[in-house]
């Protein structure tokens, strides 16, 4: 299927987050690319549980197949798995694997004709595109028919990585990349990357910044800097059409003053190898400001690694998000327990459990952070309101990788 039919033919209703029920069609085809005993063309979200339930309980001669690419979520996801076989006598077979590879198994066996090796799959962002223009995610519009679903946040309900899926796939995680910073030495948090600086020199001390070829939290931020420092790129920033060759000039011309001005803060500036490094330097007291996932930061308090001084914040210009979402492979042979499974995955239960155990956010507008995290765990997180004005949408993956490249060859190594 081309990536035309893909991105200009995704001709779903607008009124994405509405809750309305109407018969869902297929994305970017006239018929679905998966083999149902259900009839998919008249089931809607207030028909979904009667409709699917009873389908769903006789797909049980083998196991459903849960393949989870978050190496954070394992132990959370196998329990939510286990308590759903509980609930529906539907076997679960919960895989943890490395997100690129399990995307390429899934691709290679839609190529040679073959079942996907999973059922549902809860992957990365970044390989929604290569596996849709492979014809292996259901053409199902999820995000319009999943009940759980049916009010999500405009900017993550369609897209992923830029990518206009259409709504095959939901989206379950949501991350935010932010700085941190040390709350009994810092009073109040600098409110732009210049006021970070003017307070690193005034106090001389230094920010920890994640190479951005080691770690998302460091790519992020040079994505979030490109925003704020290059605001005439920033429709080419968000151009998701343009190749290699391309990206890479865009982000040679937009990283410019971006390296310019850290290259002149090298004194206060120490570089880490990867996310977690940069936590642990705020942990240990070496850097009172970092660079960090938000997620990772909550993860790590809520294992009461972190010093309760440590808080999360976003620059006034803002700084990118993103997340990670679920889908059903076109090659499933349990179609009706993977629709009642990913409904399952976007309940209040999973849901709620995943904000409270991992700081992970959620695309649900009808669950909100507020009174669902506990007291002491809450300081961790970037305050509601901070966050919905401040999150910004990443930026085209190809010209985030050129940038890092770029900045780990010409800054970082210089320092």
């Amino acid at each position: 299927m081309s990536s035309r039919v893909w991105q200009g033919l995704c001709v779903m209703s607008l009124i994405a987050s509405s809750g309305a029920a109407w018969a869902v069609e297929p994305v970017g085809a006239d018929k679905f690319n998966v083999s149902t005993q259900i009839d998919l063309f008249k089931l809607d979200r207030s028909n979904f549980a009667d409709v699917v339930t009873p389908v769903a309980k006789t797909e049980t001669s083998s196991e459903l197949v849960f393949y989870d690419f978050a190496d954070n979520f394992c132990d959370m996801l196998a329990e939510k798995a286990a308590a759903f076989t509980k609930d529906t006598g539907i076997p679960v077979k919960h895989v943890c694997v490395e997100g690129d590879a399990a995307t390429q198994q899934v691709i290679a066996a839609k190529q040679a004709g073959q079942p996907a090796p999973v059922d549902v799959f809860f992957g990365p962002n970044g390989q929604v595109r290569a596996m849709t223009m492979a014809g292996a995610v259901a053409n199902i519009p999820l995000v319009d028919l999943v009940p759980n679903a049916s009010k999500l946040d405009d900017a993550a309900a369609r897209r992923s990585r830029g990518f206009e899926h259409g709504g095959t796939v939901l989206p379950f995680h949501r991350n935010q990349t932010s700085l941190a910073y040390n709350s009994a030495l810092i009073k109040e948090p600098p409110q732009t990357i210049q006021a970070v600086f003017e307070l690193a020199a005034a106090q001389n001390f230094k920010v920890a910044i994640t190479n951005p070829t080691e770690g998302g939290s460091g790519s992020g931020f040079l994505e979030s800097l490109m925003l704020a420092m290059s605001p005439d790129c920033k429709d080419d920033l968000y151009n998701f059409s343009i190749d290699e060759a391309q990206a890479k000039a865009t982000a040679a011309r937009c990283m410019a003053p971006v390296m310019k001005y850290l290259s002149a803060q090298k004194d206060h500036i120490t570089y880490t190898n990867g996310n977690t490094e940069s936590l642990q330097a705020l942990a240990d007291g070496v850097v009172p400001i970092a660079t960090v996932w938000e997620d990772d930061l909550y993860s790590q308090a809520a294992k009461g690694l972190m010093p309760q001084t440590i808080k999360p914040f976003l620059l006034q210009t803002g700084e990118v998000g993103d997340g990670d979402g679920v889908l059903i492979t076109a090659s499933t042979t349990k179609p009706e327990a993977s629709l009642l499974f990913v409904n399952y995955l976007m309940s209040d239960d999973v849901q709620i459990a995943k904000m409270e155990e991992k700081g992970s956010r959620t695309a649900r507008l009808d669950l909100p952070f507020t009174n669902k995290i506990p007291d002491k765990l809450a300081k961790f997180l970037v305050p509601e309101d901070e966050y919905r004005s401040r999150t910004r949408p990443r930026i085209n993956g190809l010209i985030t990788d050129a940038a890092a490249d770029l900045f780990a060859k010409e800054v970082v190594a210089m320092q």
